[in-house]
């Protein structure tokens, strides 16, 4: 029996749609769609949507565009990340829809695993995976999993608030994206949190049981006025779950996320059309040290030598910071090879990364 001519066109469509939001991040894009460009699975768009940088990554973006033309870039003035993936998502080709961070790398068989597990299972409305988090210069600190068992994990994020291990792991559908309402531009940030409940409220969460992203944490870190407000948007996406399942109306709450944005869009182009006072220069300061810190200590739990140079980092700029002096002494007990014993040396002498 003759079989049918192979469609080649439907063979060559995209399947799946990355959305990238970028601001400022020249020095590490090209990382991010080099890990896209990597993937074995190769029936993807990727749509960039460049939010108003003022440095190259707009010049970078346009670059790769020209070489492939699956990418696409959309320029636009800065709105912010919200409304940034609100723009990405609405021009998707696909019906399914893969987030990417642009300071993140999705390793090659993410996307593949992530389309055979939605495909496997139509009960299932987004997917994610397992997690690694590296340091500034690629150094492992730590590793997140999460139960394999749909029934198991969608019952951790709706009742124990445990999602996804960072907003770039996930892949949705976009029918039931754009059935529950898509993200909300009332979230300045946290938009992640309240689509996963939103999205875990009419289907279920699947995990691939393996390490299939990567996410860089920068020395420069989330600053802990920004944990705050992360925290209080987070609040905003629970009390909105708990009004939908009570039959409430979620408006006012809304309202609430939406004023605090708007005073944080405010506060942000204020900031950027002014030099920092000195309070925030040594807020910027704190932060650095309290990251280099985390860095530091789980580098040393690791036993990394390279937790020293953090370490040590957070020592020149906050000599009484005793935690800092505790991890150093601890790593003292541990044996480390004579590379890192070598980088450590010259952290010591003042010459490790600068905070």
């Amino acid at each position: 029996m003759d079989r049918e001519p192979l469609d080649q066109t439907s063979q060559s469509q995209p399947r799946v749609s990355v959305v990238m939001s970028c601001y400022n991040n020249e020095s590490c894009v090209s990382r991010a769609v080099d890990s896209i460009l990597n993937q074995t699975f190769s029936r993807w768009e990727l749509i960039v949507v460049n939010d108003g940088s003022t440095d190259a990554t707009g010049e970078i973006l346009d670059a790769y565009a020209d070489r492939d033309s699956r990418i696409r870039v959309i320029h636009q003035a800065n709105t912010g990340l919200t409304k940034a993936l609100i723009a990405g998502c609405s021009v998707a080709k696909t019906d399914v829809i893969a987030r990417q961070d642009a300071d993140d790398v999705s390793r090659p068989r993410r996307l593949e695993s992530q389309i055979a597990l939605l495909d496997q299972d139509a009960s299932l409305g987004f997917v994610s995976c397992f997690a690694e988090y590296v340091g500034p210069q690629g150094e492992f600190l730590s590793q997140t999993s999460r139960p394999t068992d749909p029934d198991e994990a969608t019952k951790q994020l709706l009742h124990d608030r445990i999602g996804p291990p960072a907003h770039g792991t996930v892949m949705f559908r976009k029918p039931i994206y754009e059935k529950v309402g898509e993200y909300r531009h009332q979230f300045y940030c946290g938009q992640d949190a309240d689509l996963w409940l939103r999205l875990a409220e009419v289907s279920k969460i699947g995990y691939v049981p393996e390490v299939l992203y990567q996410v860089q944490i920068d020395s420069v870190g989330i600053t802990g006025s920004g944990r705050q407000v992360q925290q209080r948007f987070g609040v905003f996406g629970r009390e909105c779950h708990q009004a939908r399942i009570s039959g409430e109306d979620e408006t006012p709450i809304l309202a609430k996320a939406a004023k605090l944005s708007a005073d944080l869009r405010q506060e942000r182009d204020e900031r950027r059309h002014s030099e920092p006072t000195r309070s925030q220069q040594r807020s910027r300061v704190l932060n650095q040290s309290n990251t280099n810190y985390m860095i530091g200590s789980q580098l040393i739990k690791n036993r990394d030598a390279r937790g020293r140079a953090y370490l040590w980092q957070v020592i020149r700029h906050r000599p009484h910071h005793w935690r800092a002096w505790a991890r150093l002494a601890q790593s003292s007990l541990f044996v480390f090879s004579g590379a890192n014993a070598e980088r450590d040396a010259c952290a010591r002498g003042g010459q490790g990364q600068d905070a």
